[in-house]
């Protein structure tokens, strides 16, 4: 009954000023509004949990969750239970005030517009929340690039760490592979390459990425982006 007494309103309201109708649009869409902000909160609700795993499984490896993610969740978090405790709140709000048969119009109006400006919040927050990349790979220079207790096993392969180093030297060898069994240190040798290479000055700059058996590679060229402080993008 009220929404039909206020599209009456709103058609004479037409006729004297946009703002005006807006206004009362606000009445008019009320209960409209509000199932939108309670479905858009579910919907966020349901991107975060999604998110969160990733999150989860990408700590879990080590990594480093990047910050627009980690302000993003946070963001969705407030605006989750903003959005529930608000539409909570007039249904409420709603049920006692004369059971529904006489509502406050002013107030309508008020809540409604506050509806809709949490909705068209969580729509952007949604929209915001699609990453290219959601962690990246902590390898401390520190860890991955000194001496530690591992390294003793390197005297018997002095001879072959040597040889690398030596290949390195060689201004018309751009690519080197260690190959062999899994578990038997090439990763370590890998490491301790590195940090020779590094300390000798064989290069300016020494990246270490770790690749797994089915290496994704945007993060890879993304790690040694970030090294060495480019940026890169794919063509179209």
């Amino acid at each position: 009954m009220v929404e039909i007494i206020v599209s009456v309103v709103i058609e004479v309201a037409k006729c004297l000023a946009p703002s005006i109708e807006r206004q009362f649009s606000y009445v008019r869409d009320y209960t409209r509004n509000f199932k939108n902000l309670n479905n858009q909160v579910e919907k966020l609700e349901g991107e975060i949990v999604s998110m969160e795993n990733v999150v989860n499984d990408a700590e879990r490896k080590g990594e480093e969750i990047e910050q627009n993610v980690q302000n993003w969740l946070a963001s969705a978090n407030k605006a989750t239970v903003e959005g529930k405790k608000f539409v909570g709140d007039e249904a409420t709000e709603n049920k006692h005030s004369f059971k529904g048969c006489c509502p406050n119009l002013k107030m309508r109006r008020r809540l409604s517009k506050e509806a809709v400006r949490q909705l068209d919040a969580i729509v952007k927050l949604r929209e915001d929340g699609r990453f290219e990349r959601i962690s990246h790979s902590i390898i401390p220079e520190d860890t991955l690039l000194m001496s530690n207790k591992g390294c003793e096993d390197f005297e018997s392969r002095m001879s072959t760490l040597n040889d690398i180093l030596g290949a390195l030297r060689n201004p018309d060898i751009n690519m080197l592979g260690i190959c062999g069994m899994g578990g038997i240190g090439k990763t370590m040798l890998a490491k301790e390459v590195a940090r020779k290479a590094k300390n000798d000055k064989l290069f300016d700059l020494v990246v270490f990425s770790e690749v797994s058996q089915s290496p994704d590679i945007r993060k890879i060229q993304g790690e040694i982006a970030d090294k060495l402080g480019l940026t890169f993008r794919e063509e179209s």
